[in-house]
Parts: C-alpha cells; structure tokens; sequence
C-alpha cells in the first residue's frame, strides 16, 4: 500500500479495506458528523479542514494551515451543508491532485469572513 494504515492528519482513518474516512465532532457536543469515505488520506483531511473551519472559524485547527479552505466563515451552517462543502472540497483535492501534483496552492486562497 501507498499509504500507512493509520494517519498523521486530525479526523482521519483508514478502514481495514483500505478506505480513508473522516469525521469530526460538533463543538461543545458528543455528535460528529460524518465527512464520508475517500481514495487518499489527503482528500480525507482536506474534507477535515473545509469542515474544522466551518464549525470553528478562522482559529480552526487544520491539517493544511498553509492552504486554509477558500470559503467565506459563516455561523450556524448544518451539519449536512458542512458535509457537502467537506465533499466538494475533497473531490476537488482528489481532482487537483491528480492533474498536478506538484501544484503549490499557497498565496491563492483567499478567506472572507463573516461574522454576524
């Protein structure tokens, strides 16, 4: 295999049939919302980090802080709507990734934030 069975990036874990998966807990809460299953541990923790700063902000704890995700903070988003930026934003690592990976994506993102 490619890639270890246990990872180094927050959220992440790989199934004994060789999945990666993420999932991270609502603050304040015992509940996690589930990320879903991906081919790389990288696409995994970006689902991780577009999640991460959907519930926490701009103090969140990311598995690429030099690459934050390109989305304006907004609060109060539900947990599905979390879960379909998480999806999008790992496709489009799976996809990037794929085409050039040795693309730098750092000085590209831009975070907005809104805070009511």
């Amino acid at each position: 295999s490619k890639y270890p069975s246990s990872s180094s990036f927050r959220g992440v874990r790989k199934r004994s049939w060789g999945k990666w998966v993420s999932e991270i807990r609502m603050p304040h809460s015992r509940n996690r919302i589930w990320l879903g299953s991906h081919s790389t541990p990288q696409a995994a923790a970006r689902a991780y980090d577009v999640a991460a700063f959907c519930l926490r902000g701009p103090r969140a704890t990311l598995n690429f802080p030099n690459s934050p995700p390109s989305i304006a903070f907004r609060r109060g988003l539900s947990p599905k709507a979390i879960q379909t930026l998480a999806a999008a934003a790992a496709l489009l690592s799976s996809t990037t990734s794929a085409s050039s990976s040795s693309s730098s994506h750092s000085g590209t993102d831009t975070v907005s934030s809104d805070v009511d």
